[in-house]
């Protein structure tokens, strides 16, 4: 990646528009395949490549399929600023189940963790899911705890609460976009 955080953003950007572009024209945009997770791979980069065994992989994509119909299908054309507040406490509870899929036995995917399945969910949901992301969590000024590998530790445990602090500063500023306070908040200096 480049070396300006600015410049990885952009390029990251562009990679998730090619797989936006796909799921639009995907006829069951929710049925989830390798393809999907390569898109994935491909947008967060890092060096986790997909190794799930194809005898167990579909079996295990089911459980992300049937789990992002659901969300897809409770918050169906809403934008994240616009849920109440018992809607955003749904939400989060379901996104935060949704990435704690990779880690029960019956979903869980070699090479695919909590970030890459957020990811995937704001792939689906641009303007509802942000992406989990050491990047953002520090733009946004959320507390963690960071391995020597510099990844944050338990990761997933901050979903909740970095879908509630995009609520909170997209309801502040209308016409803000996920995407644009993404971009804001991941070039933040670390």
């Amino acid at each position: 990646m480049a070396r300006k955080p600015e410049t990885t953003w952009n390029m990251l950007n562009e990679a998730l528009a090619h797989f936006t572009k796909y799921i639009d024209k995907k006829k069951q945009p929710h049925e989830l395949s390798i393809i999907d997770l390569l898109y994935v791979s491909n947008f967060k980069g890092g060096n986790a490549s997909i190794t799930e065994p194809p005898s167990t992989l579909q079996d295990k994509l089911n459980h992300y399929s049937l789990a992002l119909k659901e969300i897809k299908d409770t918050f169906n054309k809403k934008t994240l600023s616009t849920l109440d507040p018992t809607e955003l406490n749904d939400f989060s509870i379901a996104c935060t189940a949704f990435i704690k899929l990779t880690q029960e036995s019956s979903s869980k995917i070699r090479g695919l963790g909590p970030s890459y399945a957020s990811a995937l969910l704001s792939a689906h949901l641009i303007d509802l899911a942000p992406i989990l992301d050491r990047r953002v969590l520090n733009g946004a000024n959320i507390s963690t705890v960071k391995m020597a590998n510099g990844q944050v530790k338990d990761i997933e445990s901050h979903y909740s609460e970095l879908i509630e602090a995009f609520h909170k500063e997209l309801k502040k500023t209308p016409g803000l976009t996920i995407r644009e306070l993404d971009r804001r908040w991941f070039i933040e200096p670390v």
